[in-house]
C-alpha cells in the first residue's frame, strides 16, 4: 500500500515539475537550471543520508568501489534525458512534449524484449502503432516546412533515450539503498551540467528572476526530491506492470497544469494526437 502511495506522490510530484521547467529555463538557459536544481537537490539528499546513517536511523549497506563507478555509470547515461527534455521546451510547447514522450513506452517495450526477454504481444504492437500516430498528428502542427522532423521532437525523443536507462536502475537501487542513490544522482547531474556549461560559459541575466521565477526554482527543488525518491523506491517494491499502469498519471496531470498555468492552446491535430498517445500508453501500461 506505501508503495502505492509512493508512485501517485512521486507522479504527481513529477508531473507539476514537467510544467514548471520551462519559465525558469527561458531566463536562465538548460545548464544553469539543471546546475542550480541538482547542487541543492544533493546538498539536501546527502546532509539526510549522513544525518540517518549516522545516527542509525537508516541501516549502512555493504558495496564497493566498483559498484560505486557502476552507479556512476548508469547515472551519467541518465543525466542526458534531462539536459535533452529542457532543450524540447525551447523548441515546442509542454503539452506536446507530453505527447511525444510516450514514444519512451515502444523504447521501453523494445528494451524489454531484448533484456527481459518479455513477449511482443499484439496489444503491444497496435499501441506502439498509437503512438507513432499520435506523433505524426503532433508533428503536423509543429514542424516547419523545411524540418524532416521538429527539433521539438528530436529533442523528446533523445531525452527518452536516455531516461529509459531508468529501466535498469534496480540492482543499484537495491545495491545502495533508495537514498544514496539518488543523491548519486543528483551529483552526477550536477558534475556534468558544471562540466558543460564551463565548455561554453553564457552570461544570465539574473535581474530577470522575479519573484514568480524564484517560487518555481523552490518547487522545482523540493518536488524533484519528493519524485525521486518516492518512484526510485517504488520500482523496487511493486510490479512493472503496476508502475507503468500508474505512471500515467504523470502525463494528466502536465496537460492539465500546462492548460491552466501556462494557457497553452491545442489545435485539432494535437488534441487527436495527445489523446492517441494517452491511449496507446495505457494499453502498453495494461499489457505490459
Amino acid at each position: 500500500m506505501l508503495s502505492i502511495f509512493l508512485i501517485i506522490i512521486g507522479h504527481a510530484s513529477y508531473g507539476v515539475t514537467n510544467t514548471l521547467w520551462k519559465n525558469p529555463r527561458d531566463i536562465l538557459g538548460t545548464l544553469p537550471l539543471i546546475i542550480y536544481r541538482s547542487f541543492f537537490s544533493f546538498c539536501i539528499l546527502f546532509i539526510t543520508y549522513y544525518l540517518l546513517t549516522y545516527f542509525n536511523v537508516l541501516p549502512t549497506k555493504k558495496f564497493n568501489n566498483i559498484d560505486l563507478i557502476k552507479t556512476f555509470g548508469i547515472c551519467f547515461i541518465n543525466y542526458f534525458g534531462l539536459f535533452f527534455f529542457l532543450k524540447s521546451l525551447k523548441y515546442t510547447q509542454i503539452s506536446n512534449t507530453i505527447g511525444y514522450s510516450k514514444i519512451g513506452l515502444i523504447i521501453g517495450v523494445i528494451i524489454g524484449y531484448f533484456f527481459y526477454h518479455e513477449k511482443i504481444s499484439v496489444f503491444k504492437i497496435f499501441a506502439c502503432l498509437l503512438i507513432l500516430i499520435a506523433i505524426f498528428f503532433i508533428e503536423k502542427t509543429n514542424k516547419s516546412k523545411s524540418e524532416k522532423i521538429s527539433k521539438g521532437l528530436y529533442f523528446t525523443f533523445l531525452s527518452r533515450v536516455f531516461w529509459s536507462s531508468a529501466f535498469f536502475f534496480v540492482p543499484f537501487i537495491e545495491k545502495l539503498g533508495v537514498l544514496l542513490f539518488c543523491t548519486i544522482l543528483e551529483f552526477t547531474v550536477f558534475i556534468l551540467s558544471v562540466i558543460t556549461f564551463l565548455l561554453n560559459p553564457k552570461r544570465i541575466n539574473f535581474k530577470k528572476i522575479n519573484s514568480n521565477i524564484k517560487v518555481e526554482m523552490i518547487m522545482l527543488v523540493v518536488l524533484g526530491i519528493i519524485g525521486t525518491l518516492s518512484l526510485n523506491y517504488a520500482i523496487i517494491n511493486v510490479s512493472i506492470i503496476t508502475f507503468a499502469f500508474m505512471g500515467l498519471i504523470e502525463p494528466v496531470i502536465g496537460l492539465i497544469i500546462s492548460r491552466v498555468y501556462h494557457f497553452e492552446k491545442l489545435k485539432v491535430y494535437q488534441i487527436v494526437g495527445v489523446c492517441l498517445a494517452m491511449i496507446g500508453a495505457f494499453l502498453l501500461s495494461l499489457f505490459r
